[in-house]
């Protein structure tokens, strides 16, 4: 008996008792935040990959081989985080309007240059796009570079409990000289 009231009595060790009892939870919280930041870092990398390389793109007259270069340079705009050759890969895609009007079906894919096997949700060259970012309306003789970036974002620390899930980012430019209808011989 006397060692029930002294059990509920003494105080020491309450500091201890309770630690361990939060300190599951500070765990918790500090890897769900970690992967938070970097699930929210590689968006904005993908995103600002996405713009940096339309923008270089739609500069000049190109060369498909000089397009296909630069989008291997890739790997580096996620360094030192993420390894873009194991789940990233990225479509540039040039889509021309011959029509007279903003319908798509008037409208045609005229070169795409794709890295890392990528499929662009545009369609293929010589087709008409469909999926156009922003329902994006291209105009009477007009042209538009459409640069599309994938990842497959694996989870970091909680890779049991989030799903894998395929991040999309797209940037889009109108060629600066020219129409960008074709590319330059080699």
């Amino acid at each position: 008996m006397k060692f029930l009231i002294n059990f509920f009595r003494k105080k020491q060790g309450n500091v201890m008792i309770e630690f361990a009892l939060i300190l599951p939870l500070v765990f918790l919280l500090s890897a769900g935040v970690f992967e938070l930041v970097m699930f929210t870092l590689l968006n904005n990398k993908l995103a600002r990959t996405a713009a940096v390389f339309g923008d270089a793109i739609t500069r000049d007259n190109i060369k498909k081989s000089e397009i296909t270069g630069l989008l291997n340079t890739a790997r580096s705009f996620l360094k030192p985080f993420f390894d873009f050759n194991t789940g990233g890969s990225i479509a540039v895609t040039q889509v021309y309007n011959s029509g007279l009007s903003t319908d798509p079906s008037k409208m045609v894919i005229s070169w795409q240059v794709p890295i890392n096997g990528a499929t662009s949700r545009l369609g293929t060259a010589g087709s008409y796009p469909n999926n156009m970012p922003n329902n994006l309306k291209v105009l009477n003789d007009m042209a538009v570079v459409v640069t599309e970036v994938f990842y497959q974002y694996k989870p970091i620390i909680f890779t049991g409990f989030i799903s894998n899930k395929t991040l999309y980012h797209t940037s889009v430019f109108v060629p600066r000289v020219g129409s960008m209808i074709s590319l330059e011989a080699e």
